[in-house]
């Protein structure tokens, strides 16, 4: 950008004076100013005028410092123009020639003048980066030194100890060959029959506190195996009259001490007692009353005593207890928060749980759908899964699975979920005869 520039950005002719140039300035700052545009980025154009006015600043005290070698000589437009060939205008005036120099020198000044700036600014920044390298080095090295300090604080007192020792052996030693007998050390021999007692002390303690530990890990490996074999006593949820009344039929255990009664009634005669944990056979469901058989005796018992299926699946599958409500068609089992979809075509003719397991590290979770029901999934967390759709009856909210005829395959083995929407049509298997 030229000095010609300059003086167009600023709207000033070349035969303006310095308060023009300064007045010149101000108009365009304010009208121009970030502080005045706030609809408007006019950082960078202020940035440019600020610049020019500098530049045509800095050029009008060069030629007012340089006297008569280099004078300010303006166009002027007032001469009279006579025609001429060598101009691109076909014109020319007197002082043409003369003003063509004028500007070339200016031109050259500025440039100059913008060698010596940017040299200056290197300068400046070596000095900042040489500064900083001084102030890291003096931190750094006030650091080493505190850091030395410290240590040798704490280590100065066991040093002065054992030169002490080395020092007194030492002396003791050379004194030795002198001397026609040992010197007898009562004072030297005190402490250090106090350190052996020390020592065995802390050595005994030692071997106490080892035999404690081990006796308290065994008392608790103990208690975890013994707490491992016995199944929860308390319910997953409690008991809902009316639930899975087609499932009472079968195996069931008891979760707590049961009463066998001779009739379904609380006022009759007790038959026999049914400890906790105890598979029986259901035979009828009655209301809120069980007729089960419990050995070789009948009798009823409630049904809010009693949980579907045997205590060793229970205790195996971690189903324990009263199943509870289903979800509802839809519903999360742990947690998803994402944007990705997939509209789910359900033609499985029993509840399934359609388990997203994640290939990138993520929290897997499921879906838990009724038989038969579409589902569109908007909520799906972007990244790669296996998905593998869990079929089966009786959902149990203890341990979030099927508690008869469960079966899992894998639909999908590795499904990338991205902005995209997906389909997915949910069959049953094909079995081969």
């Amino acid at each position: 950008m030229s000095l010609i520039d300059d003086f167009r950005l600023l709207e000033l002719p070349t035969n303006a004076t310095e308060q023009d140039a300064k007045t010149a300035y101000r108009r365009l700052a304010r009208r121009y100013h970030p502080d005045k545009n706030p609809g408007m980025d006019t950082t960078e154009h202020f940035q440019r005028i600020q610049d020019a006015y500098r530049n045509v600043l800095a050029a009008m005290k060069q030629s007012q410092n340089a006297g008569g070698q280099a004078n300010w000589r303006p166009y002027e437009f007032t001469n009279t123009a006579k025609p001429s060939q060598f101009d691109e205008s076909g014109y020319e005036f007197a002082t043409d020639a003369q003003q063509r120099r004028f500007v070339k020198e200016q031109q050259r000044a500025y440039q100059e003048m913008k060698r010596n700036s940017a040299q200056q600014d290197r300068v400046r920044e070596e000095a900042l980066r040489t500064a900083r390298n001084t102030l890291h080095e003096r931190r750094v090295k006030a650091l080493y030194e505190e850091m030395q300090k410290h240590q040798h604080n704490a280590t100065s007192q066991p040093r002065q100890e054992s030169d002490y020792q080395a020092f007194y052996e030492g002396f003791t030693a050379a004194q030795g060959q002198f001397d026609p007998e040992p010197p007898s050390q009562p004072e030297a021999s005190k402490p250090l029959a106090e350190t052996e007692s020390s020592r065995n002390v802390a050595k005994m303690v030692y071997i106490a506190a080892s035999y404690l530990a081990c006796f308290g890990a065994g008392v608790y490996s103990t208690l975890f195996w013994l707490d491992s074999q016995q199944p929860p006593t308390d319910n997953a949820s409690a008991y809902i009259s009316g639930l899975y009344p087609q499932f009472r039929e079968g195996q069931n255990y008891s979760l707590v001490d049961a009463s066998l009664y001779s009739e379904p009634s609380a006022d009759a005669s007790e038959v026999t007692a049914i400890p906790a944990h105890t598979n029986v056979q259901a035979i009828k469901l009655q209301g809120d009353w069980l007729t089960l058989r419990y050995g070789d005796i009948t009798g009823w018992a409630k049904a809010e005593d009693f949980a579907f299926g045997s205590v060793e699946h229970a205790q195996q599958t971690g189903c324990y207890g009263q199943p509870g409500l289903a979800p509802d068609h839809g519903e999360v089992i742990g947690k998803a928060d994402g944007t990705s979809r997939l509209r789910l075509l359900n033609q499985l003719e029993r509840p399934s749980l359609l388990h997203f397991e994640s290939l990138d590290g993520q929290a897997p979770f499921a879906i838990y759908l009724n038989a038969a029901q579409p589902f569109a999934a908007n909520f799906i967390p972007r990244g790669r899964y296996r998905l593998v759709l869990e079929t089966g009856s009786l959902y149990h909210g203890a341990c979030q699975h099927f508690l008869f005829e469960n079966r899992s395959r894998i639909i999908l083995d590795d499904v990338d979920f991205a902005s995209t929407e997906q389909t997915l049509t949910l069959r049953a298997a094909v079995t081969n005869p």
